[in-house]
């Protein structure tokens, strides 16, 4: 239960009953701040092309119809939009009856931007088709017409991908670039390539993204206009933020900066400086979540540098600057005061804030404004936080209540809907179901046409009804809706901005975690259609999976461009007939716990025995004193904590066997997991298992659990695999036959570490290299694999550079990758990433010699794609990863071995989860790749009787645990 963070007093309650007596109460926004409520499509088309040519009329000869135009342009930069809609329906109509083609359009496309605004998708379809239909009609189109058409065209793009019509929008907005190119209209080029960024992204494209994104950038290096070159490199940097490309958008952002104060563009240059605030906040956030995981002070510190930095950026915006981004800049000032705890700034900051929240002009902006405001209260203000700022209490129903009353006076049903749901969430906050019940329904009435107003007040439904112990089936069925919604939505909410970075994780997640512990009910309740929930559960599990690897990405799971029949893992399973597949989940528990199930799916049972459910029961005792001292968070996870202890035990290398309390975790491990199935006999045909892992088990290898009873590990039992959530796998068995491309780097080596990375608290010379160590083995194991796999191409050292991989790759049929360097498995897609050559090395590294470190660069997810491009269509059938780790052990990072795999296309990868610099890698991967040759041996059992060969040998767990398959384990 969230903690009350407002006091009950008299006061609040007569307050509360003068709302609820005067209006019937609706308020505020759900779990979204203005700045996400439009796609980045949507964004980046403003008010601006509202504003097209009046036909070659001046103001003293507008017509009747004219004047209406006119009126709806005021009324839409004032945020009206249903009375703009209202006046361009009408003046569309007058020019219909006058044949004025041309200004018939420019209304319906107005009248349609409109009606986008309002959600009302189905009207503003209508009205663009219209207008293309009058377009068609005439020939040849002048300048005008042109750009006429290429806005009805933008809009239509926007509509389609509102509705999932990704690829149909991408045409869209091609077709758009075209004519505004024949119109001469580079404004309108820039924003038909960013909106194509966009539908790239979320289709997976993500080199093809950044391709549109090069177009943008050399088409405003060309312009003159320096007041609009200042402008849309500030949009580049904008966009490149809500995409997640954080030091993208620096680089472009502090370049407009850099134009807008050289060439004095004072116009631009708040707004420039209110965007490099919102990239440094993001980077702060980023920096700070790293920085818990790490638990490191340096990292710590870097947060706190970003974040003053962000504070100095919005404090230095001229109070001559636009009120709206005075307003903008002092509530991010205010955000940020909050939550690093400085009250004395936040309550300086919210004494100019007030007034100029009071002064904005009455519509959606200041509604929403006045909305992130009392959200941002909600959500960071605690009793401490209450107790220092001077804000009274009863501010934060003020400002919802003046939101709802702003958004009702411009009839906008997206900003009424929003304005009710944050309501409604303030009186689940405050325990006041009945009416967060009411408030929360009248929210989904308001919004029933926008899935991501749905799901929002679905789930808070779901919650809200619970607490009113409604029937199971009800608060379930809001819960369904909700998840459905969700998908619907998801790939717009992986790009971030400034108040959401971590949308996912906040926002998302929970509702799939809730979603599946009603499914799983911790009580024994009888429940009709048990098997079926089982597999609803199985199914949320598995999109969850793969909604947490889209985050990682931050794009779309691109659809393989080959003739490849793929089909479930599920079904290849089932087919299998010897494998199993394990769930393990961990779900929020009461009192601020948790607790684990585990679903287990077998092959060849009747549909009643498919799937089965165990709930293994959670010991309070064996933590170290250092995990029963961590932070609240941790402390609230015992799960975590002890796979964390775990982790930590098994990577210790002092003995061949683990050490007592790693023993002991280990058998706890395996008395969750794997225990109840074989004392169900459920295991008694199987001979591979297969983990769809959560949270912190992805940082465990399963392979070193222990059975106390027989004194084995999981690995001398079963083959193992690791999967991520119900991805597609090719149908056919996997090849049989093998040609292999190997790479790596046995020298020591350097990694120039750029300026913008070395964020370095109370110094002046932060480091310029990181340096890494020499892989003493990584040419026996190279050598190894040539012995077995017989002739094969290799790229050693200076020789394995990204230009070298990209023509093996070209002009090869290789099926099977292998590289043997440094890499990285990090939190963001940008921060994993492997080691080869620097393309250009030291003069004294020309002749390299036995020691000497040569120059390294990274080849990022990125690069990993384009270079896996180039390659023929041969399937790869298997990428191997031997000397890579993860950067903290954080159960995120773990994904990057995931990213790795999907970005390849490869059908099974194997990686480590940390590095070993030992020989039993080579003897290891030699013993993999002599198993593998063996006709009819899976890649399961090939790793796992390589790993077994090495405890016959009292190898340590240490070096033989951390090898996992990923992906397909035939």
């Amino acid at each position: 239960m969230k903690v009350n963070v407002f006091k009950r007093g008299l006061l609040r309650s007569r307050f509360l009953r003068l709302i609820m007596v005067t209006a019937g109460l609706t308020a505020l926004l759900g779990l979204q701040t203005p700045v996400s409520l439009l796609s980045s499509a949507i964004a980046i088309t403003t008010s601006d092309d509202i504003s097209l040519s009046q036909h070659g009329q001046s103001p003293f000869y507008l017509t009747s119809a004219q004047q209406l135009l006119q009126q709806g342009r005021e009324h839409y930069r004032a945020e009206q939009f249903t009375q703009a809609a209202n006046l361009w329906l009408e003046a569309e109509k007058r020019f219909s009856i006058q044949r004025d083609g041309l200004n018939q359009v420019l209304a319906l496309n107005n009248l349609a931007l409109a009606y986008r605004q309002l959600g009302q998708w189905s009207e503003a379809e209508s009205a663009i088709g219209k207008s293309l239909e009058i377009l068609q009609n005439i020939n040849p189109l002048t300048t005008e017409g042109l750009r006429l058409y290429g806005q009805a065209l933008n809009t239509q793009g926007s509509l389609y991908l509102t509705q999932g019509h990704t690829q149909k929008a991408l045409e869209i907005w091609e077709q758009t670039a075209d004519i505004y190119t024949q119109a001469n209209y580079s404004e309108g080029v820039v924003k038909s390539l960013l909106n194509q960024t966009h539908a790239l992204r979320r289709l997976g494209f993500l080199l093809e993204s950044r391709s549109r994104l090069s177009q943008v950038e050399a088409l405003i290096e060309a312009q003159d206009n320096i007041s609009l070159k200042v402008a849309l490199t500030r949009t580049v940097g904008d966009h490149q933020r809500l995409l997640g490309e954080f030091k993208a958008s620096q680089a472009s952002l502090d370049k407009s900066l850099q134009l807008a104060e050289e060439f004095a563009v004072d116009k631009e240059l708040a707004a420039t400086q209110l965007s490099v605030g919102n990239t440094l906040h993001v980077r702060a956030q980023q920096q700070e979540t790293f920085a818990r995981r790490t638990r490191n002070k340096t990292d710590q510190a870097k947060a706190d540098i970003l974040y003053q930095q962000a504070l100095d950026s919005y404090a230095a915006i001229s109070v001559q600057a636009p009120l709206l981004v005075q307003t903008q800049a002092l509530l991010n000032q205010f955000d940020i005061s909050l939550h690093r705890k400085g009250w004395s700034r936040a309550n300086s900051v919210q004494t100019s804030l007030l007034p100029k929240l009071d002064a904005l002009p009455s519509g959606r902006t200041s509604a929403f404004i006045h909305m992130r405001l009392a959200r941002l209260l909600m959500d960071k203000c605690t009793n401490a936080c209450l107790a220092e700022i001077t804000i009274p209490q009863q501010q934060i129903y003020s400002l919802l209540w003046k939101a709802k009353q702003q958004a009702e006076a411009i009839r906008d049903p997206v900003a009424v809907s929003y304005a009710l749901g944050y309501l409604g969430h303030l009186y689940e906050i405050e325990e006041q179901y009945v009416d967060a019940q009411k408030l929360t329904e009248a929210a989904l009435k308001q919004g029933h046409h926008q899935p991501s107003l749905i799901y929002q007040w679905e789930w808070q439904l779901g919650r809200i009804e619970n607490k009113l112990e409604f029937t199971r089936e009800r608060v379930l069925s809001h819960y369904d809706v909700a998840f459905q919604k969700v998908q619907a939505v998801r790939n717009d909410l992986l790009y971030v901005g400034p108040d959401i970075q971590f949308y996912f994780r906040d926002r998302i997640e929970p509702l799939y975690r809730e979603y599946i512990s009603l499914l799983l009910p911790k009580e024994e309740i009888a429940i009709s259609d048990n098997t079926a929930q089982l597999l609803r559960a199985q199914t949320v599990i598995d999109d969850l999976r793969v909604a947490e690897l889209e985050s990682f990405l931050a794009c779309g799971l691109i659809a393989p461009d080959d003739n490849i029949q793929r089909t479930t893992i599920q079904d290849v399973a089932n087919a299998d007939k010897t494998t199993a597949i394990i769930y393990p989940i961990i779900l929020p528990d009461e009192p601020g716990g948790d607790r684990i199930e585990v679903l287990l799916q077998l092959p060849d049972k009747a549909p009643d025995q498919t799937i089965q459910r165990y709930s293994p029961k959670v010991s309070q005792t064996g933590l170290s004193q250092t995990q029963n001292t961590d932070s609240p968070e941790q402390r609230s996870s015992k799960v975590k904590a002890k796979l964390e202890q775990f982790r930590h035990e098994l990577e210790r290398t002092y003995n061949y066997v683990l050490s007592q309390p790693g023993q002991r975790l280990a058998n706890e491990i395996y008395d969750w997991l794997i225990r109840p199935a074989e004392e169900q006999g459920w295991l008694e045909s199987i001979d591979t298992l297969v983990f769809v892992l959560d949270g912190a088990f992805r940082n465990v290898p399963m392979a070193a659990l222990y059975d106390q009873q027989t004194k084995q590990f999981l690995i001398e039992k079963y083959a193992i695999a690791v999967t991520f959530g119900d991805l597609a796998i090719p149908q056919a068995p996997p090849a049989q036959s093998f040609s292999i491309f190997t790479g790596g780097l046995s020298s020591a080596s350097s990694l120039p570490i750029a300026p913008e990375q070395s964020i370095t608290p109370n110094s002046n010379a932060p480091e310029s290299a990181m340096y890494f160590h020499a892989l003493a083995f990584v040419e026996d194991e190279l050598e190894a694999i040539q012995n077995i796999m017989g002739e094969t191409e290799n790229l050693l050292n200076l020789e394995f550079k990204k230009s070298s991989v990209q023509t093996k790759m070209r002009s090869s049929t290789h099926n099977i990758i292998h590289f043997a360097t440094h890499g990285v498995f990090g939190f963001t897609r940008d921060d994993t990433y492997l080691l080869v050559a620097a393309s250009e090395q030291p003069t004294e590294n020309r002749v390299e010699q036995k020691g000497q470190a040569i120059e390294v660069e990274k080849m990022d997810l990125n690069d990993f794609d384009r270079l896996l491009r180039t390659r023929n269509q041969t399937p790869l059938e298997l990428l191997v990863l031997s000397a890579c780790e993860t950067a903290t052990g954080d159960s995120r990072e773990i994904l990057g071995i995931a990213g790795l795999a999907v970005q390849s296309g490869a059908r099974s990868t194997v990686a480590s989860l940390w590095s070993i610099n030992d020989f039993s890698t080579a003897e290891l991967i030699k013993d993999f790749y002599e198993q593998l040759v063996n006709p009819g041996i899976s890649k399961a059992k090939a790793l796992q009787q390589a790993q077994v060969n090495l405890i016959r040998q009292n190898i340590r767990p240490s070096y033989w645990a951390p090898y996992l398959l990923v992906g397909d384990w035939r």
